[in-house]
């Protein structure tokens, strides 16, 4: 990435200080906070925008986010495929620009129909724009380079999404039209300067092929059995993200004697921890055993907070509040294990000359569970029975556990196949 200096010596420095120096690491974390800012202020009011001020009901924004979720992922691998063989940094900020053009559109919406076909067109190019960034983070060196880069960049994203968060509160405490239409606005200016700063990273061209090397065909991942496995697997341990997001809020609402606000106090413990601990308990993760391991780990733990939040619902309100604190850190410190793990084995076990596709396969598990996370996880919050919660921890140790045997079957015929990458 950079001529002057070695990437494991980027890598050390970016570990000793929470800023990263002058050179291609800050540029990227100025693209990553500037977007994940724009994130936050558009999140924050998105459901409150798309009903009070369209005028959708619940169920429809629902329905159109999951039709558009479901439509995205059709163009993973494909822009994957591209950028490693036009190269990741221009598609990445074309990405970008695009996507904060379709987020802009949000606010000519008026209709069902309207809304779908932009979400659609949305996640279209978010959905490119997360392949491509992912072939382009495979530029920041290898293995655990890559890891340690992802996880300061997962650290910046929570503390931009916190500042945009902040920012929107001042739009819900108006309640109008104009407030929301500002904040929709705002965040699609932030990809745009998001798209500034990944044109600022050194020129990252195709990887080279050799003299009798013909590229490579789109369909190389898609028979990848155990490459498509690991995305499978990741996809359904992604699913912690949405018992956060969508199954504890109503959890604790409908069957605990928690307050309200509370839920709002265990995103900030969330945030907060993600900010402070990603990069230090992500270490390690580059080597794919060591992944598989912290995977483990991870299953472990979140089926730990899971019977947390289970136990909360039955007990007084300050037996159920501390149970539920237990729980996310519990909860959070299985998301910082696995995410690392993430990264290694998204990254490790993959073909280096076809990181780009590779990358957007892996995506397509975390697609599959935005899809699907949502229908499990809202039948078992919105259920008075705790055994939902207890097959639910079950299933993330048994995902867990099953990436060492998936890693160890790769390591052994990665062996007996000394050419490939």
């Amino acid at each position: 990435m950079s001529s002057t200096e070695p990437s494991g010596s980027r890598i050390h420095r970016l570990k000793r200080s929470a800023i990263p120096g002058p050179g291609p690491i800050r540029t990227l974390t100025k693209a990553t906070l500037a977007n994940t800012i724009g994130n936050g202020l558009f999140y924050t009011v998105e459901v409150i925008f798309f009903t009070r001020s369209v005028g959708l009901s619940g169920h429809e924004v629902a329905l159109g986010l999951g039709i558009a979720a479901v439509v995205g992922l059709i163009v993973a691998v494909p822009a994957g495929h591209l950028a490693d063989r036009r190269g990741p940094r221009e598609l990445s900020a074309a990405g970008y620009v695009l996507e904060g053009l379709a987020m802009a559109t949000f606010t000519l919406v008026h209709t069902f129909a309207g809304f779908v076909v932009v979400s659609a067109v949305g996640s279209i190019f978010s959905s490119a724009s997360g392949s491509t960034r992912g072939a382009l983070m495979s530029r920041f060196g290898v293995g655990e380079e890559r890891v340690q880069v992802r996880a300061f960049q997962r650290a910046v994203t929570n503390f931009g999404m916190s500042i945009g968060m902040v920012f929107a509160g001042v739009a819900l405490a108006y309640d109008t039209r104009d407030a929301y239409v500002t904040m929709v606005l705002s965040n699609a200016i932030t990809f745009i300067v998001a798209a500034y700063y990944v044109m600022q990273l050194p020129a990252m061209p195709p990887v080279a092929l050799g003299a009798d090397q013909r590229p490579e065909p789109m369909s190389v991942v898609l028979k990848d059995r155990r490459y498509l496995t690991a995305s499978a697997l990741n996809g359904l341990f992604w699913i912690h993200f949405v018992v956060q997001s969508v199954g504890l809020p109503l959890w604790i609402i409908d069957h605990t004697r928690a307050p309200r606000w509370w839920v709002a106090l265990l995103l900030i413990i969330n945030t907060t921890m993600i900010i402070l601990f990603q990069v230090r308990l992500s270490r390690g993760s580059g080597d794919i055993t060591v992944a598989a391991r912290a995977f483990r780990r991870s299953g472990v733990l979140i089926a730990v907070a899971l019977l947390c939040y289970a136990a909360a619902s039955g007990a007084n309100a300050v037996v159920a509040s501390v149970v539920l604190v237990i729980g996310m850190i519990f909860h959070t410190l299985g998301e910082l294990y696995s995410s690392g793990a993430s990264w290694g084995i998204g990254f490790g076990m993959a073909r280096e000359d076809l990181q780009g596709q590779y990358q957007g396969a892996f995506s397509l598990g975390r697609g599959l569970s935005g899809v699907l996370g949502p229908l499990i996880v809202i039948s078992i919050a919105t259920s008075s029975s705790r055994i939902g919660w207890i097959l639910l921890a079950a299933m993330f140790v048994v995902v867990g556990v099953a990436f060492t045997p998936l890693v160890n079957s790769y390591l052994v015929a990665s062996r007996h196949q000394p050419n490939a990458d």
